[in-house]
């Protein structure tokens, strides 16, 4: 769990330390969110350039003694209507799956990934919602697949409960399902946690 969290900490501090003068303007988002055999841990910096922003970010999450997964994103988005933004760009994903009386099975992947929010206090207008909706889709074909893995796709739905102006409360489904060699496994959990946004 050490090395997760060391591999999640320091790709989020080179974000933060990014020079926001390089840039029209720049966000930073930290959260963490865990159940009560999972925890986990997210960065990402959104950097301006017109008509665009680029997102870099980091997760790490530690799943008990079953699973570990750490993986580094850079996408692109955009405002497609009002309250409603899309991304697309690239996941690259790492990880330890372990199995009972068998050896374990190392994860290394390059995903697309797809986004979307939705921010509903800009919909609502006369009955103020300060909820932003969102889903990311993370999918890594065979020849993107390395090491043990085979395949590889990620779903997360979350809502954020932005009861501050910069910190929200998050609530997060996440299902997984990676295929091996010769086996694979499929889960999905639930968590909650805060986010920061700067």
């Amino acid at each position: 769990m050490k090395r997760m969290l060391i591999n999640t900490i320091i790709p989020i501090v080179v974000f933060v330390m990014l020079p926001g003068e390089l840039f029209a303007k720049s966000q930073f988002m930290f959260g963490i969110q865990a159940n009560r055999t999972a925890i986990e841990i997210f960065g990402e910096k959104g950097f301006y350039i017109q008509p665009s922003t680029i997102y870099v970010g980091a997760r790490g999450l530690y799943y008990e003694d079953n699973y570990s997964v750490f993986g580094l994103h850079a996408m692109v988005g955009n405002v497609i209507h009002r309250g409603l933004t899309g991304k697309i760009g690239f996941k690259g994903a790492a990880g330890e799956f372990k199995r009972r009386g068998k050896d374990n099975q190392d994860l290394a992947a390059l995903a697309f990934s797809i986004a979307g929010s939705y921010d509903l206090s800009e919909i609502v207008a006369s009955h103020y919602v300060p909820v932003i909706l969102n889903v990311n889709l993370n999918y890594s074909p065979r020849p993107l697949s390395f090491e043990d893995s085979e395949r590889f796709f990620e779903a997360l739905l979350s809502a954020d409960w932005m009861f501050l102006e910069n910190a929200a409360i998050t609530a997060c489904f996440r299902y997984l399902d990676v295929n091996f060699n010769d086996w694979g496994r499929s889960h999905g959990s639930g968590y909650l946690g805060f986010k920061f946004v700067f």
